[in-house]
């Protein structure tokens, strides 16, 4: 969801479907995202960035064409994604990679590659705190990154769930 620009993102198998929430309209399409599992919106700077799980990579967007500006390489299967817009950075969580990719937003460069403790899924922006909080669904881990360092900086068990419901947990660990 893109509150800013208004537009709702459905992905599946190998596009992007946007939906203009005011008109309640498809409005576009972005294709060929093969095994795509969402869309972070970044609409400080008119930009998506697409998790393409099939090719290990992240599709840049331009939001206003709709049209694929480049391709970054990422982790094994990207699945989650998330926009940070304090340092403005996409973190792409990649499942078979145990890892998350960070891509410079602006430059559409890859920063940084953070090893994780298992599969990470779900993630959660905290600027202020300068901290990325992701689960781990094959561990019962929620763990913190530090935006700055680009590392993992506290992990928290949470068994004896098995599989964290990541965004009411997350939301409560960052208030």
């Amino acid at each position: 969801m893109d509150e800013a620009g208004r537009r709702l993102y459905v992905s599946h198998a190998t596009e992007v479907v946007v939906i203009d929430i005011d008109k309640d309209a498809v409005s576009g399409v972005i294709s060929n995202t093969p095994g795509v599992h969402g869309l972070a919106p970044a609409p400080d700077l008119q930009r998506g960035f697409s998790s393409n799980g099939r090719e290990n990579k992240a599709s840049i967007i331009d939001l206003k064409t709709l049209a694929t500006l480049s391709r970054v390489d990422t982790g094994a299967n990207p699945d989650g994604m998330l926009y940070e817009p304090g340092r403005q950075e996409v973190y792409m969580f990649n499942g078979r990679g145990q890892s998350a990719t960070v891509i410079d937003a602006k430059e559409g460069k890859v920063v940084a590659t953070i090893p994780l403790p298992g599969k990470p899924e779900f993630a959660q922006a905290d600027p202020k705190a300068e901290r990325v909080y992701n689960n781990i669904e094959d561990k019962s881990l929620v763990v913190a990154i530090d935006t700055k360092k680009h590392e993992v900086v506290n992990t928290w068990p949470i068994a004896p769930a098995r599989s964290p419901p990541a965004w009411p947990l997350i939301s409560r660990i960052t208030g």
